[in-house]
């Protein structure tokens, strides 16, 4: 395929770190190296942009929810559209279906622009109350979306509930995440990296958002528990930060396991591999999980994850062959104590996930299939201009004529 002029959209993107983020960043590298000419288009923040080999558009809408890290406003949009008539791209990439700006700009893209627009959706849903409110205005705003991807078949179901039956014809490909399974690697010497961060022993680590839906307050009741099988001198390491981060702290203190389970805050990715490198399992408490980035970087590093049997990490960690998928919490004690004490399983299961990293989730594949997407979403596509914007051009049109 020749080379493309693509926008990648999103609320989400740097200085603001998550997996989204760092996606689109490698999104953008892999396309880059193929020949395609890659811009983003994102939020304001404070970040070296020009350091980076693509690129980076910012705008502030009129309503900045800064929390959520999104960005709304007309005028905006109006300066973005200013954007797609000097560049001209060939097509739009929006990043999750809950990033207003995401969606806003794949609709304008296709009903202003005459631009095809994919989607990628990297979230679940889930099942509040507020969803069954929120799925009409959601559903109505992805209505013109050409094309969508899902990170997984837990989302792929997800997202066809989304749409409902006006959603059926709708065409979704499943792609996964990619990794740099160059930078995301395992060592060959563990005690040494374990020994160089002042640990010993078992090392249980978890990197997240410190949020109610990712369930890391579980941790310090896990380390609790273990003492029950007998299981002592385990280290359990908490990586990121959010809004859970105060009552987190305030559980370590009530389960007695200062000394065991330490919080390390948002870390930049060269200190998360290290830790990894002193790791001996990857611990994933969530239920809500699309993919599981994290998870993934564990096993490109040899690590092993025990984890809830919910949404889209049971389809990266294979049961019993790369780590112990449980079906409730239950289990997810018993499979974390089991494989404590099973050293020679642990080794076994880290080669055997760093080699289904090799084979299904390197950036090598999953960029050929993303561009497959894009090539069948140009393809495909039918000019549907909206009807307001239709209307626009013509009255413009009759006053040129009158002129």
């Amino acid at each position: 395929m020749e080379s493309l002029k693509i926008a990648l959209v999103s609320d989400w993107f740097f200085p603001s770190i998550g997996g989204i983020e760092y996606h689109i960043h490698e999104l953008a590298l892999n396309l880059t190296k193929l020949g395609h000419e890659v811009h983003i288009i994102t939020r304001f923040g404070q970040y070296s942009d020009k350091e980076l080999p693509y690129e980076v558009h910012r705008f502030k809408g009129s309503l900045n929810v800064n929390s959520f890290h999104v960005s709304i406003g007309v005028k905006m949009l109006k300066e973005i559209n200013d954007l797609y008539k000097r560049e001209r791209f060939d097509l739009t990439h929006g990043h999750s279906i809950y990033s207003p700006m995401a969606i806003g700009v794949a609709n304008l893209s296709i009903g202003i622009r005459g631009v095809p627009s994919i989607v990628t959706n990297h979230s679940l849903l889930g099942d509040s109350l507020f969803n069954l409110t929120y799925l009409f205005l959601l559903r109505a705003s992805l209505r013109k979306i050409n094309s969508f991807i899902a990170v997984s078949k837990a989302v792929e179901k997800d997202f066809r509930d989304i749409l409902g039956t006006r959603g059926e014809n709708k065409e979704i490909r499943v792609i996964p995440n990619g990794i740099d399974k160059t930078f995301w690697h395992p060592v060959e010497d563990k005690e040494e990296w374990k020994e160089k961060l002042g640990f010993e022993g078992v090392v249980v680590m978890t990197t997240s958002r410190l949020t109610k839906r990712k369930r890391i307050h579980l941790i310090p009741k896990i380390a609790h528990d273990l003492k029950k099988y007998g299981i002592k001198g385990v280290k359990f390491l908490i990586i990121g930060d959010g809004h859970e981060r105060e009552k987190i702290r305030g559980l370590i203190e009530a389960y007695g396991v200062e000394k065991d389970v330490l919080m390390l805050g948002q870390l930049p990715r060269e200190l998360i591999r290290k830790y990894l490198w002193a790791s001996d399992i990857y611990l994933s408490p969530t239920i809500y999980e699309a993919f599981g980035i994290a998870a993934l970087e564990a096993l490109a590093c040899g690590i092993p994850v025990v984890a809830n049997n919910h949404g889209g990490i049971s389809e990266i960690v294979e049961h019993g062959r790369s780590g112990l998928i449980s079906p409730n919490d239950k289990g997810l004690l018993e499979n974390l104590a089991y494989l404590i004490e099973n050293e020679g399983l642990r080794e076994e299961m880290g080669k055997y996930g760093r080699r289904r990293v090799e084979e299904n989730f390197t950036w090598d594949k999953v960029v050929k299939d993303i561009i497959n997407a894009y090539e069948d979403t140009i393809n495909r596509f039918v000019e549907e201009p909206f009807v307001l914007y239709k209307i626009h051009q013509g009255i413009k049109n009759v006053g040129i004529i009158d002129i």
